[in-house]
């Protein structure tokens, strides 16, 4: 069974999903046993340290080698500008694929009606996501 690249980059969002929730929880083990944060007074301390620790995977993943775990499972490589391979722009593209999520994925949606098969951060900073063949 063959499958498309827009398949591929929603089972990918999926893995990424799987990969995130672990991470998420040996995150938070850490956060409750050695910071011992009362998370009743300060959750949303806990979700910036969530946001921060998902940003901290995405953006070593994509600036050393271009792919996370799930991208590497579907053959999948992030694709830039040239000369834009640093830190500032690996950061933008989580913030503004973070900003994306938050208005309910709609960024996501964006592949549907692009005829370059792009998500709407990636069309922003000029990125793309292919596929590499074996």
């Amino acid at each position: 069974m063959k499958i498309n690249i827009v398949g591929r980059l929603y089972l990918c969002l999926f893995y990424e999903a799987i990969i995130q929730i672990a991470l998420w929880f040996v995150v938070t083990f850490f956060v409750l046993a050695i910071l011992k944060i009362d998370l009743f007074e300060s959750m949303n301390s806990l979700r910036l340290i969530l946001w921060a620790s998902s940003g901290v995977y995405f953006i070593l993943s994509w600036f050393y080698g271009g792919q996370t775990l799930a991208m590497k499972a579907w053959n999948l490589k992030l694709s830039y500008p040239e000369g834009n391979r640093n830190f500032s722009f690996f950061l933008s593209r989580y913030f503004l694929a973070s900003i994306s999520l938050a208005f309910f994925g709609l960024g996501y949606f964006y592949i549907f009606f692009d005829k370059k098969n792009c998500y709407l951060h990636d069309k922003l900073l000029g990125s793309k996501i292919i596929y590499t063949q074996i």
